[in-house]
C-alpha cells in the first residue's frame, strides 16, 4: 500500500486526472465552425490528449519503481495548492489570463518549495507574461483578459 500512498503518486494521478476532465470539458462546447480543424479546441485537445498519455506513463514508472518511497510530507501543501487550482481555473475566466496566472504562481511556487523571492517574482511574472506574449502577438489566439488589462 506503501506504493501508492506516496506524494508522488497522488500529484501523477492529480495531474491524470486533471487533464482527462479538461479533455471531457472540451466536448461540452459548442462552435459553429463545420470543420474540426477550424474548432477553437482542436489545438487544445492535441495538448490535452498528449498531457494524458505523459500522466499514464510517468503514473506507471512512478508506481513500479522499486526504490523506497517517502510518505506524503504535507497533505496541507498538497491541499493548498488544489484549491488554488479549482480558484485559478474558475476565475480565469472573468479575470482573465495574466492577473490569476500570477497569482497562482506566486501561491503554488513558495508551496513547492522555492523559497527565493526573486525567483519567485521573476517566475511568476515572466512565464505568464511570456505566454500572453506567444499566444496573443505570436499565434494570434488571443488569452481572456481582464477588465484590468488597460492598465499595463
Amino acid at each position: 500500500m506503501q506504493r501508492f500512498a506516496n506524494e508522488r503518486v497522488v500529484v501523477q494521478f492529480g495531474l491524470l486526472i486533471l487533464a482527462v476532465a479538461l479533455y471531457a470539458s472540451t466536448f461540452q462546447q459548442s462552435f459553429s465552425a463545420s470543420d474540426l480543424a477550424q474548432s477553437p479546441m482542436f489545438f487544445p485537445r492535441i495538448i490535452l490528449t498528449l498531457w494524458i498519455g505523459l500522466a499514464v506513463v510517468a503514473l506507471i514508472q512512478t508506481v513500479r519503481t522499486q526504490e523506497t518511497q517517502s510518505p506524503i510530507a504535507s497533505w496541507p501543501r498538497i491541499g493548498v495548492v488544489i484549491v488554488a487550482a479549482l480558484i485559478y481555473t474558475n476565475v480565469i475566466g472573468s479575470e482573465g489570463f495574466f492577473l490569476p496566472s500570477v497569482v497562482f504562481a506566486l501561491i503554488c511556487l513558495p508551496a513547492f518549495g522555492v523559497r527565493n523571492p526573486l525567483l519567485v517574482a521573476v517566475f511568476a511574472i515572466l512565464v505568464p507574461g511570456a505566454l500572453v506574449f506567444l499566444f496573443n502577438h505570436t499565434l494570434g489566439m488571443p488569452l481572456p483578459t481582464s477588465r484590468f488589462t488597460y492598465v499595463f
